[in-house]
């Protein structure tokens, strides 16, 4: 019969079998340890997801990639689902992996990268739709930038990046350091813009840098063009992947919406805490391998 615990960091080799279903050439065996169970920032929780087990054979799991956040001045802790994987034989005892993470009352819980069956099973609990739409911009989203390109700036070097931001960005900006994702700041005037993307599949081996976050998504929009620049010597990106939620007003020129197949989901462990206090940072997201 097969029961439930909780997957430990010493649990990974048992686990990583599992993980080769996917079948994500990409992600060689210190990916998926690092992506899983040992993140790149402080996790208070001991746990690393919930492991299914059969006569001490690991047969399912489900990950949780767990992190602490400033939202507003609160702090607020997050779940991020990942990996949720069960042998065939046992697909009947899927759902004994999924108990124990309703039961994160304290957590806001993030599924970014639910299956068609999956995103099913979360919205019937209640999951709620985080995002529906991303926004795909060239590099040259309006007539404007070619003229206002010169007004704008952008940096890569981390020194610089750090020095400018207030003891909240800097934390976020020097626990992101150690993932795949892409610091960029970029300065206009008085105002500046500490960004992070991540490279994201497009196209006939296209890639573009899907951003995750930004101090100022107002003047990321507005400078396109540099930020594209900012993320390609890392990424080898040809443009930017923007969440719709991130975009207030109308689409940028040239810009085009498009709806997500599945929308990705989370569950808030508080009632204030909106879409747009949610990101893409300490998940997978800026951990996985393409």
């Amino acid at each position: 019969m097969a029961t439930v615990r909780a997957a430990m960091p010493a649990d990974f080799a048992a686990i990583h079998p599992l993980l080769l279903d996917f079948a994500n050439s990409a992600m060689t065996r210190e990916d998926w340890r690092r992506m899983l169970f040992d993140p790149p920032w402080p996790v208070e929780e001991p746990t690393r997801g919930y492991l299914l087990e059969d006569g001490g054979q690991a047969v399912g799991f489900l990950g949780t990639i767990f992190s602490a956040r400033d939202v507003r001045g609160t702090l607020r802790r997050f779940c991020n689902l990942s990996s949720w994987v069960v042998r065939e034989d046992y697909r009947a005892s899927s759902l004994q992996l999924l108990l124990p993470v309703l039961g994160l009352r304290t957590h806001t819980i993030v599924n970014l990268s639910a299956s068609a069956r999956a995103h099913e099973i979360f919205r019937g609990l209640g999951f709620r739709p985080l995002e529906d739409r991303q926004v795909l911009l060239p590099p040259i989203a309006r007539i404007a930038d070619l003229v206002a390109w010169p007004g704008a700036q952008v940096t890569t070097d981390f020194a610089a990046i750090a020095a400018a931001l207030d003891p909240a960005g800097r934390r976020i900006a020097v626990e992101m350091v150690d993932t795949r994702a892409a610091q960029v700041l970029i300065r206009r005037g008085t105002r500046s813009c500490h960004a992070i993307a991540v490279r994201s599949p497009w196209k006939r081996g296209l890639f573009l840098a899907h951003v995750q976050y930004a101090s100022d998504w107002e003047l990321l929009l507005e400078c396109v063009p540099q930020a594209t620049a900012g993320f390609f010597p890392r990424l080898r990106t040809v443009g930017l992947r923007v969440d719709g939620r991130r975009i207030a007003g109308p689409v940028p020129q040239f810009g085009v919406m498009r709806p997500l197949a599945l929308p990705t989901l989370y569950r808030p462990a508080e009632s204030d805490l909106s879409p747009n206090d949610v990101d893409g940072l300490y998940t997978e997201l800026v951990l996985q391998r393409w």
